[in-house]
């Protein structure tokens, strides 16, 4: 008698649920009600959680403040005030021009400069003192840099200025459709570039002509962060349905936008007159006066390599870009001799080992003289 009436209201619960089950999918309003809220809530819970996870694994020296030399900048008036007032802010934007310019020399690698020089835009280097094609290419680089920094540790949770705040905006053409945009986290994006050009505003005079051109430049900067930046989306909906998608934009890699940056390099276009920088497009970037050879000794060159070795090709024979005769400026070069071992042939034993053998690589390598 028990398990009759059991079996019974069981009957009944499923009547009921698939009554409210057929009442629910043929009314369109509450279910976009339902996946709006769905849509907010997911969101929510995923950006506060993923926030708090990244806050745990920011990097320390993310905590201890930002370090004298970066406190004592003098060429840019408010980096030493957002190092007093966000010093995570201004250590990510520091070392993201770091990484920029190691970007900067991997392109260069084979070309006659190579992006070396003494000290980053934040040292004022000489190469700035003139309005090169390769000044424009370092100011767009170095702006590009801090912007990408500041906005992938913004991803990360690790400043507290920039968070991930969800918004969901309805298609405006049908909003009883299931086509969602999120521009929350595009707003960390545009908080990087606003920031990197705050941070990399000069103080100080200098010629106007030639200021107007920097800053010129590290406006195209920041805009191949914005222009290089990719959307990502994410569905949900029933049974893996894309019945509400969410997209938000996202920072490319930091190859990516030098890579937007050196086809700008090379198409780089010349100025003489304030007109001329009036009417220049903000992406491309512009220059006073050409450039001199890089392998002319002078001694006011700035794009003159005095100091350091660099590796070259020397069996390159069609004399093209890395060719030795090419990078050394007649200078000649080195060839040694170097062996390198490393692990191969490796196998797994059982249980849990990795056995290898160590094998030798031999290798010619060319440096320039001195």
């Amino acid at each position: 008698m028990f398990f009759i009436f059991q079996l019974d209201w069981w009957k009944s619960r499923e009547r009921e649920m698939m009554l409210h089950f057929d009442c629910f999918y043929s009314n369109p309003i509450l279910l976009w009600r339902k996946m709006y809220f769905y849509a907010i809530l997911f969101l929510f819970v995923d950006c506060v959680i993923g926030s708090f996870k990244n806050n745990i694994k920011a990097p320390d020296k993310l905590r201890y403040g930002c370090s004298p030399e970066l406190m004592h900048v003098s060429t840019f008036r408010q980096f030493p005030i957002i190092c007093r007032e966000q010093p995570p802010t201004a250590i990510v934007a520091y070392e993201g021009i770091l990484d920029a310019m190691e970007q900067c020399k991997e392109q260069m690698r084979f070309q006659p400069w190579d992006c070396t020089q003494s000290g980053t835009i934040i040292h004022d280097p000489t190469i700035l003192k003139y309005g090169y094609k390769e000044s424009a290419y370092l100011l767009a680089m170095s702006s590009a840099g801090a912007a990408w920094g500041i906005a992938t540790a913004c991803a990360q949770g690790w400043i507290d200025e920039c968070r991930c705040a969800p918004r969901v905006v309805p298609n405006p053409k049908n909003p009883h459709t299931s086509d969602w945009d999120w521009g929350g986290c595009s707003d960390l994006v545009k908080y990087g570039i606003e920031t990197s050009r705050k941070l990399l505003t000069r103080a100080g005079p200098r010629q106007f002509i030639l200021k107007k051109i920097e800053k010129h430049n590290l406006k195209a900067g920041r805009l191949a962060v914005k222009k290089t930046s990719a959307t990502s989306c994410k569905c949900h909906g029933v049974s893996g349905s894309c019945q509400s998608k969410v997209c938000w934009k996202k920072v490319s890699d930091l190859g990516a936008i030098t890579k937007h940056l050196t086809d700008k390099y090379k198409k780089a276009k010349q100025v003489q007159s304030h007109s001329e920088i009036e009417k220049s497009r903000n992406s491309e970037l512009i220059y006073l006066e050409p450039s001199p050879e890089v392998c002319s000794q002078y001694q006011y060159n700035p794009l003159h390599r005095r100091s350091l070795p660099r590796v070259c090709n020397w069996r390159n024979e069609t004399h093209s870009l890395g060719d030795c005769d090419h990078l050394c400026c007649g200078r000649g070069y080195n060839v040694t001799h170097e062996v390198i071992s490393y692990k191969c042939d490796c196998k797994f034993v059982w249980c849990c080992k990795l056995e290898c053998n160590e094998c030798l690589q031999h290798r010619w390598v060319s440096t320039c003289n001195i």
